[in-house]
């Protein structure tokens, strides 16, 4: 087991050197001059060229990039050119805003998406399967840009019953400061007491949270019911009806939790695609996370709050991947006798 750890820990150290490669000789052919955009509107020869020595633009790429190597293994992103602060106190302002996002949708969608994929699963050509199927077409082909837009048409101007957008309401804020202590409100709010903020910020993390999960929501009921089925029609299954085990045991005993293993990687690989698509939700409801940082950064051509943004990104999905593999050898110990 120890093998399999360290072997899958060394997988991740080199994806993510392979990135940040990636990911820094790319912006070295990039067309626009961060010297110019450092510099700010109309700069002149001279301010460029001392820019350049400011930022060590006037040494070789490879040079730079061991650099910038280095200073990646100290915690040193850069600076942003947008903001002129350190990339990772950006992120460490707006990273938790993400990761409560992401969380609560990939929650929402095991929540919901694994007992409605067992109960089809158990009920096939019912009208239940049969939605569910619709479902699940519909979580894949509905853009989530235009999911989001129609929840607040619907929801907030409409029935007025959820907010528009926001992570919590300005009034609440005022007349119930919140002590930051971590930048999860939820956890803040829990750990201060303060139950005001946490109602408004549950009211308002609903709609982005359930748009940014609808999607693997569709995935995790479609993978769950395919894999029970698989997994009923096993020999083994067969087997333990024929020694009269009750049908309740056998499904919930026995099939869940080889039916799971696939649900298991849906898991990871979601968690990756709703850190990407939180660009897009963060900027319908105006979330203040890194979505929205990172498309600030995009448009106004600020390289080091990009890369970073992806080498974080980039991170998170790699330990939630090694998580994954890690639930593999808990739930199927066949994983771990090939480990070892």
């Amino acid at each position: 087991m120890a093998y399999y750890i360290l072997r899958r820990l060394v997988f991740m150290l080199i994806v993510l050197w392979v990135l940040t490669m990636v990911t820094f000789f790319l912006s070295t052919i990039a067309p626009a001059d961060p010297a110019a955009l450092w510099v700010g509107h109309r700069p002149k020869a001279g301010q460029i060229e001392r820019a350049r020595e400011q930022l060590g633009l006037d040494k070789p790429a490879h040079i730079r990039y061991f650099h910038y190597l280095n200073n990646l293994l100290h915690g040193n992103l850069g600076v942003s050119i947008r903001t002129k602060q350190p990339v990772i106190d950006e992120i460490k302002r707006y990273l938790p805003a993400t990761m409560e996002l992401v969380t609560v949708a990939i929650l929402l969608s095991l929540l919901m998406g694994i007992p409605l994929g067992i109960y089809t699963a158990f009920n096939r050509e019912s009208i239940i399967d049969h939605a569910g199927r619709i479902f699940c077409l519909c979580g894949v082909a509905v853009p989530v840009f235009w999911l989001g837009m129609m929840f607040q048409l619907g929801m907030s101007s409409g029935l007025q019953i959820l907010p528009l957008q926001g992570r919590i309401s300005t009034s609440v804020f005022l007349m119930h400061p919140l002590e930051i202590k971590t930048g999860f409100y939820f956890i803040d709010a829990v750990i201060t007491g303060n139950w005001a903020v946490l109602k408004d910020n549950l009211i308002h993390i609903i709609l982005p949270a359930f748009t940014l999960s609808f999607a693997s929501l569709a995935y995790v009921v479609r993978i769950t019911r395919t894999s029970m089925i698989e997994v009923m029609n096993e020999d083994y299954i067969r087997t333990a009806k024929a020694y009269g085990i009750g049908e309740r045991l056998i499904r919930y005993k026995f099939a869940l939790r080889n039916g799971l293993i696939p649900v298991v990687t849906i898991v990871g690989l979601s968690y990756a695609y709703e850190m990407g698509g939180s660009i897009l939700v963060e900027s319908i409801f105006d979330w203040p996370g890194m979505g929205r940082f990172l498309w600030l950064s995009i448009a106004s051509n600020d390289y080091p709050g990009i890369i970073g943004v992806t080498i974080i990104f980039a991170i998170i999905c790699c330990t939630i991947n090694l998580i994954v593999d890690l639930g593999y050898a808990l739930i199927d110990p066949r994983v771990r006798i090939a480990g070892n």
